[in-house]
């Protein structure tokens, strides 16, 4: 298997990732791959153990999670999304382009939902219309609706893997910053309105802070400080408007009630036991967010702590950001680092990072700080020789 080739099933596999989790077509697109990927693990040298122990942590928490009546299919399915950072096997062996995969898949997934969105509100009422949404909702593929912040309503077509579009808008501004190409604007801006489209907060908040730390690093000082002269009065502005017009920061909002009985019930049950070695993987628990017993929330962090502990939880936050030991230092390592750290503060509030889409973050992160790198063992090879 070639490059194109094995950049071809990448690419297939983000697609199915991102646009039809659900279906049984990620399922038949990651078989083989992850088949190829656990041969290279026993017949090549291996360059990182990251996935092994991030894999180890979530069966851990699977069979905790058995032992302790939890939600089985639930930690099935978590286990079974871990289990896709094997393919970084693949991905590194084959010296795919995830930056390029990542940005084909989130074209492709914006235009998408671009379209769909035109289509709901400027024709509500045709047949195409009503057909693709009957199919969008019957799957199970977002929400739809409208939005309301107190003063402020906002269309609402959330994909579920809407949180994606963070990072190949991301990489496609970078494009626009170095290179000037209009077809990267293009879809900095495709991106921008798919984003607007899904009414959500934490994404909008994150994309926002994502083309602002992008552009102030890549200019001069001088535009460093016109940036900061203009935005600073726009941002206070607009963050005073929404605190006082809209209930977008209200206590009283619905979404941000919800979180806040959400961490409320989880400090009225933490005990030493959860603490350090977690109820497993789906574990119940009420929430006052909802009023119902769960097993998962929208604060993934929170739930990481449920289900494994704090120490565990803190080697899987250090096995994502840092794969291997000698993690590079260049510009395009330290953007990667921000755009991955920007998606890690936005699953605080938001369960976007232990399920397919966001292990496919993880992905495309670990292959840009990989880039170059041997093993451990192929590295002892070369110094003897």
């Amino acid at each position: 298997m070639n490059n194109r080739v094995a950049t071809f099933f990448i690419v297939l596999y983000c697609l199915s990732t991102v646009l039809v989790p659900v279906f049984i077509l990620n399922k038949l697109v990651f078989l083989p791959l992850f088949l190829v990927s656990i041969s290279l693990l026993f017949f090549r040298p291996a360059i990182t153990v990251a996935p092994l122990l991030v894999v180890s942590v979530f069966i851990y928490g699977y069979f905790l999670g058995v032992l302790s009546g939890a939600d089985v299919d639930l930690g099935r399915q978590m286990v079974f999304s871990s289990s896709a950072l094997l393919l970084i096997y693949f991905i590194n062996n084959f010296k795919v382009d995830m930056s390029q995969a990542v940005k084909v898949t989130g074209a492709i997934f914006a235009l998408l939902m671009c379209g769909l969105s035109f289509l709901l509100m400027l024709l509500p009422g045709s047949a195409l219309g009503a057909e693709l949404l009957n199919y969008y909702n019957v799957n199970e593929l977002g929400f739809y609706g409208v939005r309301n912040f107190g003063g402020l309503q906002m269309f609402m077509l959330h994909h579920r893997s809407s949180p994606f579009l963070l990072v190949p808008l991301s990489l496609f501004f970078i494009d626009f910053l170095k290179l000037r190409k209009i077809s990267a604007l293009f879809f900095v801006v495709v991106i921008l309105t798919a984003i607007v489209c899904s009414a959500s907060r934490a994404l909008m908040v994150m994309a926002l802070a994502s083309l602002s730390v992008l552009y102030f690093s890549h200019k001069s000082w001088s535009m460093r400080l016109l940036m900061m002269i203009f935005t600073v009065p726009v941002l206070a502005f607009t963050v005073v408007y929404l605190a006082s017009e809209t209930s977008m920061f209200s206590s009283g909002e619905q979404s941000n009630s919800i979180k806040i009985g959400h961490l409320v019930s989880f400090f009225n049950v933490i005990d030493w036991d959860m603490l350090i070695f977690g109820k497993g993987l789906g574990a119940y628990f009420f929430t006052e967010g909802y009023g119902v017993v769960v097993s998962q929330t929208e604060i993934t962090w929170m739930d990481s702590i449920r289900f494994f502990g704090l120490p565990l939880t803190a080697i899987l936050l250090v096995a994502l950001f840092f794969p291997i030991r000698n993690i590079p230092l260049d510009s395009v390592s330290a953007s990667s680092r921000l755009i991955m750290f920007l998606y890690v503060i936005m699953s605080m509030s938001n369960p976007v990072l232990f399920n397919s889409f966001g292990f496919l973050v993880v992905l495309w992160y670990w292959s840009i700080v990989m880039r170059g790198q041997e093993s451990p063992v192929a590295q002892a090879q070369s110094i003897g020789e």
